[in-house]
């Protein structure tokens, strides 16, 4: 939630802060010595940590990278260059991946991981890389870092020699996750800027945000806001619960946030018309800045085929584990009244063993949902409607896991001929399934945010005609004109817009925001 206050105001500042949750590396790989050290950094203030993975020549092929680490004594001597990185050239720590091994070492232990204290570097130089000219966050240091042998304590390496690229997957998995509270951020500006100005401008005898098209259109996108927020707060109380599951949820989460938002985006802005190309005086261009702004989600902890590439690897597992799930009581999982436990970074997997809590609950919550009564705003024939969705979200699930072993069999037995000349082969089809399959977890996740939350929020929430039209979409991230029920859509935009004019936060629960021009309170 703080992410997403922040964001929605500016992605420069969200962007650039975030570089601080680097250090939880520490909790993930480090010794009880070395976090006890970096807490008390961390605490002490000052602390301006970067993520160095990436570099010029290999982008996301982390293993590929050259940069080395050279052990000598007790002491490694760095070389090598990292870019495009945030906060290269203004950051006081460097958490940087650094070859180790040499040409006896499996690829996958080539890497150890470094979290270097730059002021604490005992000879050599760490110097900052230019900044790059970018489409968007215009006001973040995208740039780089080159170390030329620099020697640091042994101590800066965090984990075992060769467990680099293992933390660096750790780590990515729960920042995967937190980019969500980035997409809706800017998702909710670009929302409430559009349907602001539509509000006030006035077409054919009346505002143009009632025109049909226009309305339905806001509609739309609010709910696409809703059903991303559920995703990403099931997402985050996962992280408490199911830590050890993430090496599939993370991506199927970050995925399938950011295309909401990012389909949102093309739709409001062929609503906004030609304002959207004008830095119009109503918003002063808010629209566009966000626009570019968010676009870097789908890029940056992961690109889009980068995240699917590791759900579409993972899915035998996924087929495997698949209705061997142990029966639970996922109130924890989906009632956000429910107290979590502590958040353990250490307990995250590199590898999840097909495992998904969201995908395990649906028989729970099918059965759930053939156990609810009606209401005075969700009748039976609603109920009727929704328990025919949820059984579709099963048998959908069932054929898209069934797709993905015929597709990983077919691709075993008979292999590209000729061999592609890369490395990367995983099947086009896989990556299909893998969208598909993130979509379906959105749907899950929303009809358990609602079964479990119906006597907590408001009639709105509780009536479910939300969550019917969430779960009629063909594709969720996606919808066109004409989809919505009249009285569906007309409920979504008087609940939007009661939130827009009462300074609240696009969501399903009730988050008031400081009122345009509001100052600050002080206290004595």
């Amino acid at each position: 939630m703080l992410t997403r206050v922040i964001a929605r105001r500016d992605m420069n500042v969200a962007v650039s802060e975030s570089t601080q949750v680097w250090m939880m590396l520490a909790w993930i790989g480090g010794t009880a010595e070395q976090q006890a050290k970096h807490a008390a950094s961390v605490l002490h203030g000052g602390v301006v940590p970067c993520l160095a993975y990436s570099e010029p020549e290999h982008g996301a092929d982390l293993a590929a990278n050259r940069f080395v680490a050279v052990p000598d004594g007790g002491h490694y001597v760095l070389s090598g260059e990292k870019w495009p990185i945030n906060r290269g050239r203004t950051s006081t720590h460097v958490v940087v991946l650094g070859t180790t091994g040499d040409d006896t070492t499996p690829a996958k232990r080539l890497q150890s991981m470094f979290l270097v204290d730059r002021s604490q570097v005992l000879s050599g130089t760490v110097t900052g890389v230019p900044r790059v000219p970018t489409h968007g966050l215009r006001g973040c240091d995208i740039s780089g870092v080159a170390f030329d042998d620099a020697r640091v304590d042994a101590s800066a390496r965090l984990g075992a020699e060769g467990e680099g690229l293992e933390l660096a997957l750790r780590g990515l998995l729960i920042t995967r996750t937190f980019c969500t509270g980035l997409s809706l951020g800017t998702g909710d500006t670009m929302l409430r800027t559009v349907a602001g100005f539509l509000s006030d401008r006035i077409l054919y005898d009346g505002p143009a945000s009632e025109i049909p098209y226009v309305s339905e259109s806001l509609a739309n996108a609010y709910l696409s806001l809703l059903v991303a927020e559920c995703e990403s707060l099931v997402a985050m109380r996962g992280l408490h619960l199911y830590t050890e599951q993430f090496s599939i949820w993370g991506n199927l989460t970050k995925v399938q946030v950011a295309r909401m938002v990012d389909f949102n985006t093309k739709v409001l802005a062929r609503t906004l018309g030609a304002r959207y190309f004008m830095r119009a005086p109503e918003h002063v261009g808010t629209f566009q800045k966000m626009l570019r702004d968010g676009a870097v989600v789908s890029v940056f902890d992961g690109s889009e085929p980068v995240c699917l590439d590791s759900i579409a690897l993972q899915l035998p597992a996924l087929v495997k584990a698949h209705g061997h799930d142990r029966d639970e009581d996922w109130r924890a999982l989906y009632d956000l009244g429910a107290e979590l436990p502590a958040f353990e970074p250490h307990r995250v997997s590199v590898f999840g063993r097909g495992r998904d809590a969201t995908f395990a609950s649906l028989p729970a919550l099918i059965d759930r949902l053939a156990a609810l009564e009606a209401s005075a705003g969700c009748d039976e024939d609603r109920l009727a409607v929704l328990r025919a969705q949820a059984e579709h979200l099963r048998q959908e699930l069932d054929t898209l896991l069934a797709r993905a072993h015929d597709i990983r069999r077919s691709a075993v037995q008979n292999p590209a001929t000729p061999a592609p000349e890369t490395g990367k082969t995983t099947p086009p089809a896989l990556l299909r399934v893998a969208e598909e399959l993130s979509d379906l977890h959105a749907k899950i996740a929303a009809l358990g945010i609602w079964l479990f939350n119906r006597d907590q929020l408001d009639t709105f929430f509780a009536d479910g005609a939300w969550l019917e039209a969430a779960l009629t979409r063909h594709k969720v991230r996606e919808y066109g004109t004409g989809d919505l029920d009249p009285a569906t859509a007309r409920a979504l935009v008087d609940r939007m817009n009661a939130q827009r004019t009462g300074h609240e936060l696009f969501s399903l629960r009730t988050v008031r925001l400081a009122a345009p021009g509001a100052r600050e309170a002080t206290t004595a």
